[in-house]
């Protein structure tokens, strides 16, 4: 049993691949009704643990769209936090993929958890991604780290069209350092 093979069974499942996931999945949610969740726990944790000994780009790359497919419950993400011994390099991997749900989860991450670079990430990442929802969750994380950078940031998003943008951009700029 592997990642893959799993991976495999949820995309087969779902009658999507990895590179439609983004423009089809919708609003999401409807992946929690996956029956083969405990299967692919199984697989994400011993895909970690072999992170943990060597650092394989394949595996960490199935790893991301576990992330992805797995942003309702958030059990991918909590292994990786506790288990994944050196974050940095596949917190990368996850901010430069194509997958916008593992991204979101990277910024998440890079809020709660000490890793390497982390500023520098998040601002990537608010500067950067296309995404609304990343944007704003990374601009969310990054006022945990840097209150001050973050308000810098969030008053250029204060008159964005996107009124969920506005509101977290108006609630960092508010608050005091």
């Amino acid at each position: 049993m592997s990642l893959e093979t799993e991976l495999a069974k949820f995309w087969n499942w779902a009658n999507m691949t990895p590179e439609t996931y983004n423009e089809e999945r919708g609003l999401g949610e409807w992946e929690i009704e996956y029956p083969g969740w405990e299967e692919l726990y199984k697989t994400a944790d011993e895909a970690l643990e072999q992170l943990n000994k060597e650092f394989n780009h394949d595996l960490a790359q199935q790893l991301v769209y576990a992330l992805a497919i797995d942003n309702e419950s958030g059990t991918v993400l909590q292994a990786i936090v506790d288990k994944l011994e050196s974050k940095l390099r596949f917190v990368k991997k996850a901010i430069n993929s194509d997958q916008s749900q593992a991204r979101w989860q990277a910024a998440e991450l890079l809020g709660n958890t000490e890793v390497e670079d982390r500023e520098k990430l998040l601002v990537n990442l608010v500067t950067r991604d296309k995404d609304k929802y990343v944007i704003r969750r990374a601009l969310m994380s990054l006022d945990k780290v840097n209150h001050t950078k973050a308000a810098e940031f969030a008053k250029g998003f204060l008159k964005d069209p996107d009124p969920f943008m506005k509101l977290v951009s108006k609630q960092i700029v508010k608050k005091k350092a």
